[in-house]
């Protein structure tokens, strides 16, 4: 297999504020809605059998909800692959999910004797993954990775890798952050870090910061020559990804820079053997903390859209303007709605951006935000990236392009 074999995207599951499935999430998107101004949410745990899933009640009663709501995500991508869930033991079917926070055990291990079930339950957080392993009997690599409000983006970069070494056959690919205590906002509100108006208004004149929020979402990864050979049905594919540390490139261990989006960008594209500027969409980490959009949008200009033909801007958006920033999960999310922007040839609005920020120049950068929905406007192959950025310093870049 080459070492740059692009990689199918087979099944999605997904469950964000206001969707319970991709296809409700791109409903959401093309309908222009907001889900944090919607008001009451669904369980996304509320159909979660334990037993369905090899855990005891025992072992019920310590686990963190997180876990329940990747293995009931998993359930649903594996559905959504045609995989029967029953033919996949023993299978080396590798297993890499994204968590960063761990509130249910926090709040846990405050005021009640901890014991295996609570270490195996909620305190371990590398049995996100090893859940998933033990529930369906998987046998291939697995592994929990944390690069904050990178780690699903991360966990889908390492399944790539494994799967083109040969190491796995098939990959799920996730990440889940289900915000469950008040420590983490406290302090992300002390730092003025969180939008007082409730909303995330990426690349606007108004954005002034982010809103936490729920989401899990799973992919499920194949070589796209087996996926062919397989007759699957392929949501897009990616080309190309990267990740990387900014080092000291910033004043601040949290703060993203400049030089770590266009590092990733740049090396993405070139695994994806293409030039950066021809990206036509790029799905922005865009969390609408305004000195971090400011930089990513530079970023973006610089790498890609300078380079592009000047009535052709590099289209930026972000999907946090419709659920908030699932955090650990946030990027998968906008994983999800490139593929099917790819897919349908069409990119929903990104809200809140009426006016965008005076802070960055759009012409000159050759960048426009898609205030409003657009049929994908350009007539050669579409592709598109996705960025993403955790307080670790880890970036993360992905170069999908339509099936």
């Amino acid at each position: 297999m080459s070492a740059n074999e692009p990689i199918a995207i087979v099944g999605m599951g997904c469950r964000f504020p206001g969707a319970m499935d991709h296809r409700q999430l791109w409903q959401l998107l093309c309908d222009g809605v907001d889900a944090l101004a919607a008001g009451e949410f669904p369980d996304s745990t509320a159909d979660f059998d334990p037993s369905e899933f090899h855990i005891t009640d025992r072992e019920s009663a310590e686990l963190d909800p997180q876990h329940r709501a990747l293995l009931l995500t998993t359930r649903d991508a594996l559905r959504d692959a045609g995989l029967d869930e029953n033919r996949v033991a023993g299978q080396p079917i590798g297993v890499f999910m994204g968590q960063s926070t761990a509130e249910h055990w926090d709040n846990r291990s405050r005021d009640r004797a901890v014991d295996m079930y609570a270490i195996a339950g909620a305190a371990a957080r590398s049995m996100a993954s090893g859940r998933i392993g033990y529930a369906w009997d998987l046998r291939g690599p697995c592994a929990t990775v944390d690069a904050a409000c990178s780690s699903g983006t991360l966990a889908v970069h390492l399944a790539c890798q494994s799967l083109r070494t040969g190491e796995c056959d098939i990959a799920l690919a996730g990440g889940v952050s289900l915000v469950r205590g008040t420590d983490h906002t406290v302090g992300y509100a002390a730092a003025g870090m969180l939008s007082p108006s409730g909303r995330c208004r990426f690349a606007s004149e108004e954005a002034d910061g982010f809103v936490r929020s729920d989401g899990t979402a799973v992919l499920v990864l194949k070589p796209l020559t087996h996926a062919r050979r397989d007759g699957d049905h392929i949501h897009a594919v990616i080309r190309g990804s990267a990740q990387a540390s900014k080092g000291r490139t910033a004043k601040a261990v949290i703060a993203p820079s400049l030089e770590g989006y266009l590092q990733v960008i740049e090396r993405a594209c070139a695994t994806a053997g293409l030039a950066p500027e021809q990206l036509g969409y790029l799905e922005a980490h865009g969390n609408a903390a305004p000195a971090g959009d400011h930089l990513e949008l530079q970023a973006i200009g610089a790498a890609i859209g300078r380079n592009r033909p000047a009535a052709q801007p590099c289209l930026v958006g972000s999907i946090k303007s419709n659920i908030g920033h699932p955090e650990a999960a946030g990027g998968l999310a906008g994983v999800i709605k490139t593929a099917l922007a790819l897919k349908h040839r069409h990119i929903p609005a990104t809200l809140h951006c009426d006016q965008p920020t005076s802070a960055v120049d759009w012409s000159g950068l050759g960048i426009a935000p898609v205030r409003s929905g657009t049929d994908w406007p350009y007539p050669e192959t579409a592709y598109a990236g996705v960025s993403t950025y955790g307080l670790s310093g880890t970036f993360v870049h992905l170069v999908l392009g339509a099936a």
